[in-house]
């Protein structure tokens, strides 16, 4: 386990200087050298500390009460940033006492998601993590016990729901430690912090944290792109609150909100119904939390997960995630600056220039982006059908929205409804493009094209996928993007299959060389204006490129091993890896496969 002990130290403090007893944790020093890690002596007033350098102190102690003496062992590490505590399952609130007395509190990234059902009221983990305080304002991380975990999960939870560059408002009595923790976890680009007296400067507080008064009215509308909001601030009444959160919230932006059921208290929602009805009328509600013991009692291990939001379960907290409805962005694109790329930082490529490619920009995030779109895919389906209805017949927005409702009619084999796809499809390629039309629409014409393939392939129309495919892999993917090169090598590969099946060989073996040829186009591209706005490289592009060269690998395999078909075709379609075709597609339709024998 040392491998992976020093891998969970690197993923919490970095590459870093790490003072140890080398003698007694011979294994941790080396592994931790190998990961990049300055190993120092355990403490002493002779050890060097390294100017601009991180440092960190480790201790085991495993065998006895945390008493005086461990408070003794503490104190030469007290001039380090951070340290690294291996525990044995001792009890917990002598540990805990004894750090915050010697000016430790918990580091905000000690509890990462899916670690908070090993904490208990009873033990530490085997391993926690700590950091200097700085002052006395931190309350949460210097708070131990059940209740202090399961707020700090509160917040790692939100984390997951954070996106790139994403201007966050943390809202509650917790929210100075709360932005620390979302700072430690997420790649938010700010954070500001409701707080009930800006005028006092919080001794210690983190300088990158924007203190903000309790009424948002400083805050102005439309500018903030996310809320976590735990147990927040009401001037007036949460009704009010949730009006707050929608003026200030972007048109694609996102809350995340959490209350304590109280009961006849009428000043927050006391049930599931009360929240979702509300909510309902300013954001378009997501998922459901709920987090509970999963064993000991109320001081043992619990548990923070999702729930279905029609499953009826009995629960502390109301914890909800939804997004404010990206429709209402219409007419708004003037007024659009993603995130993570900026128009301040330099010139966009084209590939990342939404707000000059979609008539409503703000349904980018919302509906197109895996990983950062609405959770609730009934929500989502629905909302690409608005978008289908309401858009210009060759905007890129009808383009995007076909495609998201069209992967799902994929993805759940809902075969009957293939062909309303294809149509739409079909009509959004022969509309007209004038000179001026995005490059954007230009890519959704390719990626719609393979799209139409793979559902006449669902339909078990091999002669129109062979068609559909022809046309994704001739259109020109470089008025695009290199990247887009994907769709057309995968609509080659596709069709060298269908015609594997139908015993025409030649025009297989031709379909593979083209995919192959594609790649190395792509590769030859000139990628350095397109992967950069101003001297932040676009952190996608490298590995979406990997990927055209991974796809074009596997067709070159098929054409170095055609030879094997004659012999054994199961041999020969061994040596191409088809999951390097879509691998979020292939974990989506793996994912339902699973859902579907789980129901069984």
């Amino acid at each position: 386990m040392t491998i992976q002990f020093a891998n969970a130290i690197v993923q919490r403090l970095g590459p870093c200087s790490i003072a140890l007893d080398r003698n007694a944790h011979a294994e941790l020093t080396r592994e931790l050298s190998l990961l990049g890690c300055t190993v120092l002596d355990a403490p002493s007033p002779k050890t060097a500390r390294r100017p601009n350098s991180a440092t960190a102190g480790f201790i085991a102690w495993l065998d006895t009460p945390p008493d005086r003496r461990f408070t003794e062992a503490l104190r030469p590490f007290g001039s380090m940033d951070a340290l690294v505590l291996q525990s044995g399952g001792q009890e917990r609130r002598s540990f805990e006492n004894r750090l915050f007395e010697a000016g430790w509190q918990r580091h905000p990234g000690g509890m990462m998601s899916g670690e908070y059902p090993a904490w208990s009221g009873a033990a530490l983990p085997s391993i926690s993590y700590y950091q200097r305080a700085a002052g006395r304002g931190a309350k949460l991380l210097r708070a131990g016990g059940v209740e202090a975990d399961a707020a700090i999960a509160r917040y790692g939870m939100a984390a997951q729901h954070v996106r790139p560059g994403d201007h966050l408002l943390v809202d509650g009595p917790d929210g100075m430690d709360g932005a620390s923790i979302l700072a430690s976890l997420s790649r938010a680009g700010s954070i500001s912090a409701v707080a009930a007296d800006c005028s006092r400067p919080r001794v210690g507080a983190d300088q990158a944290v924007d203190r903000i008064e309790t009424s948002l009215a400083e805050v102005a509308d439309h500018s903030i792109d996310m809320v976590v909001a735990f147990e927040p601030s009401m001037p007036a009444d949460w009704v009010a609150r949730l009006h707050d959160y929608a003026r200030v919230l972007k048109f694609d932006g996102r809350l995340v909100i959490g209350w304590r059921q109280t009961g006849r208290n009428r000043t927050r929602p006391c049930d599931w119904a009360a929240l979702d009805e509300v909510a309902s009328d300013h954001f378009l509600p997501e998922l459901r939390y709920v987090q509970v013991p999963i064993g000991g009692g109320a001081d043992g291990p619990h548990a923070l997960f999702t729930i279905d939001k029609d499953q009826a379960v009995t629960t502390e907290w109301l914890i909800m995630v939804a997004s404010v409805n990206p429709l209402l962005g219409e007419g708004h694109a003037a007024s659009y600056d993603h995130p993570a790329f900026r128009a301040g930082s330099g010139d966009r490529p084209a590939l990342v220039d939404f707000g000059a490619a979609y008539d409503n920009p703000y349904l980018y995030r919302s509906m197109v982006q895996m990983g950062e779109r609405l959770g609730d895919e009934l929500k989502l389906a629905r909302l690409a059908e608005c978008v289908i209805e309401d858009s210009p017949a060759a905007s890129a927005d009808r383009g995007a929205a076909i495609a998201v409702l069209g992967y799902r009619v994929l993805e759940l084999r809902l075969t009957h409804l293939a062909d309303q796809i294809l149509s739409l499809i079909s009509a959004y390629r022969q509309t007209p493009l004038d000179a001026g039309a995005s490059v954007h629409v230009r890519r959704w014409r390719i990626s719609l094209a393979f799209l139409a393939g793979r559902l006449c392939e669902l339909g078990g129309d091999g002669a129109a996928a062979r068609r559909w495919y022809g046309q994704a892999a001739g259109d020109d993917w470089a008025l695009f993007s290199p990247l887009l090169a994907t769709k057309s090598i995968a609509a080659s590969f596709y069709e060298a299959r269908i015609c594997l099946a139908e015993g025409d060989r030649e025009a297989a073996l031709a379909c593979f060389r083209q995919g192959v040829e594609t790649a190395v186009r792509a590769a030859a591209c000139p990628h350095a204006e397109q992967m950069a706005i101003g001297e932040k490289p676009l952190p996608f592009y490298l590995t979406e490129l990997a990927e055209v060269i991974d796809m074009g690998s596997q067709c070159a395999n098929a054409v170095a091993h055609f030879d094997l078909w004659r012999r054994d075709p199961g041999l020969f379609w061994r040596q191409v890896d088809i999951r390097r075709f879509g691998l979020a597609s292939w974990a989506r339709d793996l994912e339902q496969e699973n859902q579907r024998l789980r129901a069984v």
